[in-house]
């Protein structure tokens, strides 16, 4: 993955990079979606059902860092969409294209995001940094008062750094 400058991606609602209607569909191949409420045990099975999804689909080489993204998008959903409406669901949906994982974050309310930058002594409020460095493209898309769509693009070869391996000589080489 490229190097990315210390700007922070601050989203504008825009259209999802694709049909959402025709990609939500049931019975289209390469799909996956499962609801959640905001409690820990729904989290954890988001993240067990993500991982197995990308093992069934192949996608090894970008399990943890899709399973950490859609982490953090459903803890956002959780904590500040369903969190005070415990009643509420959202959704997840996976979606598996040639080239990247499009995972999709649904909540009922139609607040818009805010990136907003953590101190070193906070203990959240960095989810939306994580996803913009590990996504290829992220954003959202409003759904009137109906709520929104967060999603995220994310790559499905991930650029790994060098296995180093050590020389007879002690010295340090790729």
């Amino acid at each position: 993955m490229a190097p990315r400058n210390n700007v922070q991606h601050t989203p504008q609602p825009r259209p999802a990079p694709f049909d959402w209607g025709l990609a939500m569909g049931l019975g289209v191949p390469h799909f996956s979606a499962r609801r959640f409420r905001a409690n820990s045990d729904s989290l954890a099975r988001i993240r067990r059902f993500t991982h197995r999804t990308l093992t069934l689909w192949g996608r090894h080489s970008c399990t943890d860092e899709v399973v950490i993204v859609v982490g953090e998008l459903v803890a956002n959903a959780a904590r500040h969409a369903l969190g005070p409406h415990p009643d509420r669901h959202g959704w997840l949906g996976l979606m598996n294209t040639a080239s990247t994982v499009i995972c999709a974050v649904q909540d009922p309310t139609p607040d818009s995001l805010l990136p907003r930058t953590a101190t070193t002594h906070d203990t959240r409020g960095r989810g939306l940094l994580i996803i913009d460095e590990l996504a290829h493209d992220w954003g959202y898309s409003l759904h009137g008062n109906n709520g929104k769509t967060v999603w995220a693009v994310m790559p499905t070869t991930i650029a790994r750094p060098p296995a180093w391996t050590r020389t007879t000589k002690g010295t340090t080489k790729p």
